[in-house]
C-alpha cells in the first residue's frame, strides 16, 4: 500500500484529532460489539471475528450518513485496526486525507494499514475474505521477521480501556500505605501465631488465613469494627499480595470524588478500599480484600480467598504483542 492510497501521516496538526480517536476507540469497540454486529460476534482479535465483522459490513451496514451508520463504519475501523495490531503491533497513526490509519511495528518496515479502505473493499469486492486476507498477509511478515529475529514480538502501543496497560504512580495513601503494611509483616506474622513458615504469599496459605479470619470473627459488622486494626489491615494487604505475585495484579486506590454523599461512597466498594486489578492482562479482573474477607465471614467459608484469586486471570507471556510500557 502506497502513500499515494493512504495519505501519508499526519504532521502536529493531526495530533488532536488523533488523540480523540484513540480515546474513543473503546467505547466505538463496545457499541459494535452491541449494536451493529450480530449475537455470535466476539471481540477477541481473532480472524474469525473479522470474518463476522465483514459480513455484518457487506450485508447489513448502509451508507445512509445517519449518527447510527456513522457509529457502525468507526466502530468497525476500530475493531478492524485494533485485530491489525494484535498481530502486527504498532500505533494508530493520522492520515492526511482525515482518518485514522494502523502504523504497524517500524520494525516489520511496512507502510501504513488504512482499515477504510479495506472496509471499503470488503463491500465493493463481497467475497467475505478482505479482512481475513490482510490479516494474514500481516501475519506473514511478522512470521519472516520472527524467524530471522529469534524471541522478537511485535510492539504495540496500549489503547485506553481495551488493551493491558502499565500501572501509573502510585496514589500518595496508597503508597504510605504499602510501606506501612510491609514494615508491620513481621510482626503481624508473629500474632498470627503460625510461624513465619506459613506466610509464603503462596495460593495454598490463603485457606489458612480464611480459616484465621473466621476463628475471630462470626459476622461482617465484626470485620468492618475491626477493619482498622493490624490484624485485618495486615490481612488485606498479604490477600492482594498474592494475586500481586501469581496473578500480576496491581494496588491500586481511589478517592471519594468531592460532594458524593457518604452513604453512596460506603455503597462503592472501590472507594477509599485498596484493590486489586490485573492492568497488564487483557480484559484481566479486579478484587476488594476488605470485601473477600467479609464475604469469606458471611458464608463461613475458609476456601473463598483462594477461590477468588483463582477467578483472576493467569498471566500470558505468550502473547502475540507486548505492550508498550507508558
Amino acid at each position: 500500500m502506497s502513500d499515494r492510497e493512504t495519505g501519508p501521516i499526519g504532521g502536529e496538526s493531526a495530533g488532536g484529532e488523533l488523540a480523540a480517536w484513540v480515546g474513543d476507540v473503546q467505547p466505538l469497540v463496545m457499541r459494535l460489539e452491541t449494536w451493529h454486529t450480530p449475537e455470535h460476534f466476539r471481540p477477541d482479535m481473532t480472524v474469525e471475528s473479522l470474518d463476522v465483522l465483514e459480513e455484518a459490513i457487506v450485508l447489513t451496514y448502509e451508507p445512509e450518513g445517519t449518527d447510527d451508520s456513522q457509529d457502525f463504519l468507526q466502530g468497525a475501523m476500530a475493531y478492524l485496526g485494533e485485530a491489525l495490531m494484535h498481530i502486527g503491533g504498532g500505533r494508530w497513526g493520522w492520515s492526511l486525507f482525515g482518518h485514522p490509519v494502523v502504523c504497524p511495528d517500524p520494525h516489520l518496515r511496512l507502510e501504513p494499514l488504512d482499515p477504510l479502505k479495506l472496509i471499503t473493499a470488503a463491500q465493493e469486492v463481497g467475497d467475505f475474505a478482505q479482512f481475513a486476507q490482510a490479516a494474514q498477509r500481516l501475519r506473514a511478515t511478522v512470521d519472516a521477521y520472527q524467524g530471522q529475529h529469534a524471541g522478537w514480538k511485535p510492539v504495540k502501543e496500549p489503547t485506553p480501556g481495551l488493551d493491558p496497560w502499565t500501572p501509573s504512580e502510585k496514589h500518595p495513601w496508597l503508597a504510605q500505605w504499602l510501606t506501612l503494611r510491609q514494615d508491620d509483616f513481621a510482626a503481624w506474622v508473629e500474632k498470627t501465631g503460625q510461624g513465619a513458615g506459613v506466610w509464603d504469599f503462596s495460593p495454598a496459605s490463603l485457606d489458612i488465613l480464611g480459616r484465621l479470619v473466621l476463628d475471630r470473627y462470626k459476622t461482617e459488622d465484626n470485620v468492618s469494627a475491626d477493619e482498622g486494626t493490624s490484624f485485618i489491615q495486615g490481612a488485606i494487604w498479604y490477600i492482594g499480595e498474592v494475586a500481586v505475585r501469581h496473578k500480576n495484579g496491581s494496588w491500586h486506590y481511589r478517592d471519594a470524588p468531592d460532594g458524593v454523599p457518604r452513604e453512596e461512597v460506603e455503597k462503592n466498594m472501590y472507594l477509599e478500599h485498596p484493590f486489586i486489578n490485573q492492568p497488564s492482562i487483557r480484559k484481566g479482573g479486579n478484587g476488594v480484600p476488605i470485601y473477600q474477607l467479609k464475604h469469606s465471614v458471611r458464608e463461613d467459608d475458609e476456601t473463598l480467598l483462594a477461590l477468588y484469586l483463582a477467578r483472576l486471570k493467569d498471566p500470558a507471556p505468550d502473547g502475540p504483542v507486548i505492550y508498550r510500557a507508558g
